[in-house]
């Protein structure tokens, strides 16, 4: 028997105060009477690795213009691809000097005709426009960030790392993220905004290797919210960016999914369940999440909520190429919506990777 959406008020504390936020909890089955269909795909654009100026080894973010410009972001490259998906350039100019990146391209994100750089080991953002030429650019030096969020009213919304104390043994340990908001100027404000995630610690010999559990999956939904996934269980944050809190955070009963490990020599004690959401979209007034619910021939089992956080509908978007399988906290390549077209980072069997556009 369904049920209606419990809507609970609830008051959390946090490091400047108490902030209210809305709490949703759905039950596990949808209104709509046709879910569980599967919404097909039209593929209208690929692009592919042609090895001409650009090369894709393991494309990991992706972005999109307001004109349709495809931005892909590849280990120490930042390719920018036309409409038509014609390779324009590479807009990472490496070296250390103004505007240069020497070690790792962290984060990116677009706004407006403007592209914002992040490297955390280089604690640098730069600011080009989308011929590459430098705008602005910011070092830290009295604060070392970890993740630029997103950009709002002339601030920086970034991610501050705190490594919790924890036993020197192999296991899941926990991580914090919290806000700060960073002027143009480079003065900083705190938030009292914070994010849990989890990594995996195995020690070896010689030091140690450290795999994510969990990630951080955002989607904007309009200049002033984003949505945020960050647990393992099933949990969706609304994050307003004018207060700099979380303001809604609505969930549902799931039936979660037992994690297989890609390779049975792999020795980490992991988890028993997937995360239970990998991604997030925002599509005209709904809120996808790409649950951990996958067939290798049906594709991803997608959520839908509407703005007020109910549990609408579900569906199966046919997106078999998109699953990496390795790292726990990783298991999708990012998909990202615009208008009624969908782009996603894929690969084929030979782990050849391309960047593909869908007509919904």
């Amino acid at each position: 028997m369904r049920k209606t959406a419990i809507i609970v008020f609830a008051f959390f504390s946090f490091v400047l105060g108490l902030s209210a936020q809305t709490i949703i909890d759905n039950p596990d089955k949808p209104t709509s009477k046709n879910a569980g269909r599967t919404v097909p795909l039209q593929e209208v654009l690929r692009i592919k690795d042609e090895g001409k100026g650009y090369f894709f080894k393991l494309p990991w973010m992706l972005d999109l213009a307001a004109d349709g410009s495809i931005f892909v972001q590849d280990g120490l490259a930042l390719y920018e691809f036309a409409l038509d998906g014609r390779f324009k350039k590479n807009l990472v100019k490496t070296g250390q000097g103004p505007g240069e990146i020497s070690t790792e391209l962290t984060d990116f994100l677009v706004n407006g005709n403007e592209v914002l750089m992040f490297s955390a080991p280089s604690n640098k953002l730069v600011k080009t426009d989308f011929e590459g030429k430098l705008i602005m650019e910011l070092k830290f030096d009295k604060k070392i960030l970890y993740h630029l969020l997103a950009f709002y009213h002339q601030k920086y919304y970034m991610l501050d790392l705190k490594r919790k104390d924890f036993a020197r043994t192999d296991g899941i340990k926990d991580n914090d993220l919290n806000l700060f908001l960073v002027n143009e100027d480079g003065t900083f404000n705190p938030a009292s905004c914070s994010f849990s995630t989890q990594f995996y610690v195995q020690l070896r010999e010689r030091g140690s290797s450290v795999s994510g559990v969990t990630d951080l999956y955002v989607s904007k939904e309009s200049e002033k919210f984003m949505y945020v996934a960050h647990a393992r269980e099933y949990q969706i944050k609304q994050l307003d960016l004018e207060k700099a809190e979380i303001v809604k955070i609505f969930r549902r009963s799931y039936p979660r999914v037992k994690y297989k490990k890609k390779d049975p020599r792999d020795t980490r004690k992991m988890p028993d369940y997937d995360n239970d959401v990998y991604r997030l979209l925002v599509y005209r007034d709904q809120i996808w999440a790409l649950t951990s619910t996958y067939d290798a021939k049906t594709g991803i089992l997608v959520d839908v909520f509407n703005a007020d956080g109910k549990y609408a509908d579900n569906f199966w978007l046919p997106l078999v190429n998109i699953r990496t399988g390795d790292h726990f906290s990783q298991r999708y390549f990012p998909v990202v919506i615009q208008g009624d077209y969908l782009y996603t980072i894929e690969h084929d069997a030979d782990w050849n990777f391309s960047i593909a556009k869908y007509r919904i």
